[in-house]
């Protein structure tokens, strides 16, 4: 299995095009309007008004933004990009804004920057739980937003842990199937591979664990279960942080990804197997005689032994 881009590379090529283009010989830039899609029901749009193509606004189309506003959503939001920040425009969730010709900052550090700007929204959550838990300063009340309409993600934290819980469900039988298979693959990898054992401890479980009655979830409310990953202090240092953040974020789009990329596997495997099949049947199928005649030297119908004696 392979981690995704954790950034929309379609989004950086846009923002690159626009952010790094040379106005030094009088050429001016052209005016755009790209609308694209990503994972969790997110979309943007990269807008050049082309009556001042000097501004380029960047709007994200969010789901979950505002639930995850107030837990971290939008802290990480001005974090980020407080000096891009404006208020909304089109619908948008989330707009920024830059000035082309007054750009500071390193170029490709700031592409790389705004093309991750769903996964740093997205983590502000995580982010919020997982520093108070670095510094000593637990949060006391758990936390949960819906990711997309499928995926419940809940927070409990502790004085030494923060406990993570998704819950997934899948409309397809056939993802839901596959689905599973992941989940308890991520635990029993868990157990029996030795150079993972600083990893976050892993559960998986079709009932809700214990932690979820703070929100009066004792029945199945997915078709899949629940997977909970237990972070530990260790696991949030400084240097770890920012990875584990996007790793966790991340999940969701990492078991759909997998889970297509599977079933693409699977189909594949199929139709290799029945083109061997036709093969097969093509090879048993019986030649038939046609009976010609056959010329000796002397122009004579040549006749083998066994039809002469039919005459």
């Amino acid at each position: 299995m392979i981690l995704l881009e954790p950034g929309n590379r379609i989004l950086a090529e846009t923002l690159s095009a626009k952010i790094n283009f040379d106005t030094s010989s009088g050429e001016k830039r052209d005016h755009i309007d790209v609308r694209l899609s990503d994972f969790d029901d997110a979309s943007y749009r990269v807008f050049i008004d082309p009556k001042e193509r000097s501004v380029l606004q960047l709007s994200m189309y969010l789901p979950c933004y505002n639930e995850i506003k107030a837990i971290g959503g939008e802290d990480a939001l001005k974090s980020f990009y407080g000096n891009y920040v404006v208020d909304p425009v089109g619908g948008a969730d989330i707009t920024l804004q830059l000035n082309l010709d007054e750009i500071k900052d390193e170029k490709d550090a700031l592409v790389e920057k705004l093309s991750l700007i769903k996964q740093n929204v997205i983590g502000g959550p995580f982010y919020r739980f997982f520093n108070a838990l670095a510094e000593d300063k637990p949060l006391s009340d758990p936390a949960k937003f819906n990711l997309r309409n499928d995926t419940v993600i809940y927070f409990f934290p502790k004085s030494d842990r923060v406990t993570v819980i998704f819950s997934l469900n899948f409309m397809d039988s056939t993802d839901l199937a596959i689905g599973k298979v992941v989940m308890q693959e991520f635990v029993e990898s868990r157990r029996h591979q030795k150079e993972l054992g600083r990893a976050p401890p892993v559960a998986y479980s079709y009932a809700p664990p214990l932690e979820l009655k703070a929100f009066n979830i004792v029945d199945p409310v997915g078709n899949i279960g629940f997977i909970s990953f237990v972070i530990m202090k260790d696991h949030v240092n400084k240097d770890r942080r920012d990875k584990i953040v996007r790793l966790m974020q991340m999940f969701r789009t990492y078991v759909q990804y997998h889970i297509k990329c599977s079933k693409a596997f699977f189909h594949q495997r199929m139709r290799t197997r029945v083109t061997e099949l036709l093969k097969i049947l093509n090879r048993a199928k019986t030649v038939q005689d046609d009976h010609k005649e056959k010329k000796t030297a002397s122009g004579k119908t040549f006749k083998r032994p066994d039809e002469e004696k039919d005459e």
